[in-house]
């Protein structure tokens, strides 16, 4: 549009100055060693006109006699850069494909055509290691942490590889390197903290967690279970090595962040116990049962209340569940302390609530128990323990990401190495309730005296069974 406009306004000029030439005539006189030249105006205007454009149009014949070999290696360049892009595009499709002979060839061929190493050595490294050539494929990615353009995308590829090797030293260490480069990627911070968190470096874990935090690179419900777990992991470690004070006050900071995580409440009270502060201790430890009622809050408890006397603990265990006193866990513990010291009617009357809120394996062994230390019952005590083969076994602490159970809560799975990764729960599997355990009774009427068997007075005889 600008062209036309420039074009019209030129041609309006020409016509105005061939206009005013006519308008005023008149005539150009030159000497030319003998000769004498004599024109008008107008048509020696005429001819400096068309001088100048034969000059112009010679000009830019030169001009591009000058620049064509360049235009012409420029346009030789584009069409191999253009090949060389539809070649990568064609060398990824087959690396997410799985065609690992295709992405071969095309990760060489790129690598031919495209002088731009960062991308031919992705796909030549992705290449090699959907053919499962890990060394090349670290070769790969070696060359392109040493280039300044590509080292993160190198890193990144390398940290995956020592991932998977099992190499967490190197991990680690390359981790660190990534995170000096780009300290707000979210993956980075996550990988350095997890890395840190499963060498045991939590002062580190906490530094790194704190970054991540700050930037709002974690949601915030996972980075406050992250600091509780950090700050409990300290705790532990503080009170391994005696540091009684510090454990203390990280556990309290952990339970304080994180109220239902009963092992921090746990190591406080007893921290709190032993440090002579028993009413701290008590009040900690009853405000958890009451958010989540735990046999480690309970052997805390016990653990301040010292005693030989059953009778004395049964007391103590009451007092602790009191305001919970309907929860499987207060029963179960209630049970378990009456039954040592003798009163068999408590226990049976918590045993028999249990059975009918939360029927468990350890419930039935609790019976089985009672039986033989109120009645000498040897065969009902029996018949129990076959019962117990088909309940649901107790919660405990299980690995949510390979299953594992745990008979205490770790920071990472000793099998598969995932971060607070143990809940306490109930296996999987195991809460199918049977009438009776496969192959463990023969006799149908004593099968149907398993099922229909109640936990009765002492002085209370079941009513006897007709097999069908």
């Amino acid at each position: 549009m600008l062209r036309a406009v420039l074009v019209f306004f030129g041609l309006a000029a020409l016509g105005v100055a061939g206009a005013w030439l006519a308008d005023h005539p008149g005539v150009i006189s030159m000497q030319w060693g003998s000769r004498q030249i004599e024109t008008s105006t107008a048509v020696a205007a005429t001819t400096l006109l068309l001088l100048l454009i034969v000059v112009a149009a010679l000009y830019r014949f030169w001009r591009w006699l000058v620049s064509s070999p360049l235009a012409l290696s420029n346009l030789r360049a584009e069409g191999r850069r253009r090949r060389g892009y539809q070649s990568l595009s064609s060398g990824l499709v087959a690396v997410a494909a799985g065609d690992v002979g295709q992405a071969k060839k095309l990760a060489q061929r790129t690598a031919q055509l495209l002088d731009e190493p960062s991308l031919t050595l992705l796909l030549s490294a992705q290449a090699a290691q959907l053919d499962g050539d890990e060394a090349g494929a670290k070769e790969h990615f070696q060359a392109m942490a040493d280039r300044p353009e590509t080292e993160f995308l190198g890193l990144r590829g390398l940290l995956v590889q020592a991932r998977r090797d099992g190499d967490r030293v190197e991990a680690l260490a390359l981790a660190r390197r990534a995170f000096a480069l780009r300290p707000d990627t979210p993956w980075v911070g996550h990988e350095l903290f997890s890395l840190e968190a499963a060498a045991g470096d939590w002062q580190a874990a906490e530094k790194t967690l704190t970054h991540t935090i700050k930037r709002k690179l974690m949601p915030m419900d996972e980075s406050a279970r992250h600091q509780a777990i950090v700050l409990f992991a300290q705790a532990q470690d503080a009170d391994a090595m005696g540091e009684s004070k510090r454990a203390l006050d990280l556990a309290r900071k952990a339970h304080s962040q994180l109220p239902d995580f009963s092992p921090a409440a746990a190591l406080a009270g007893r921290l709190h116990g032993a440090a002579g502060e028993a009413r701290k201790a008590r009040r900690l430890l009853q405000t958890a049962w009451r958010t989540s009622p735990h046999p480690d809050l309970l052997a805390a408890w016990l653990e301040m209340h010292p005693t030989d006397e059953p009778e004395d603990r049964l007391d103590a265990v009451q007092k602790l569940v009191a305001e919970m006193a309907d929860d499987p866990e207060s029963r179960r513990a209630v049970a378990r302390a009456a039954l040592e010291a003798g009163e068999y009617d408590q226990a049976r009357v918590q045993l028999k609530a249990l059975m009918e809120q939360a029927p468990s394996a350890n419930a039935a062994r609790l019976i089985a128990d009672l039986e033989e230390a109120e009645r000498g019952d040897g065969a009902a005590a029996r018949q129990w323990l076959r019962q117990a083969a088909s309940l649901p076994v107790d919660a405990t602490w299980v690995c949510q990401d390979c299953g594992r159970q745990n008979g205490a809560w770790a920071a990472h799975c000793p099998d598969c190495g995932s971060f607070d990764a143990f809940v306490w729960r109930i296996p999987p599997g195991a809460g199918a309730v049977l009438p009776y355990a496969a192959g463990e009774v023969d006799e149908p009427d004593e099968a149907e005296e398993i099922v229909e068997m109640e936990i009765l007075p002492p002085d209370v005889e079941p009513a006897p069974t007709t097999p069908n």
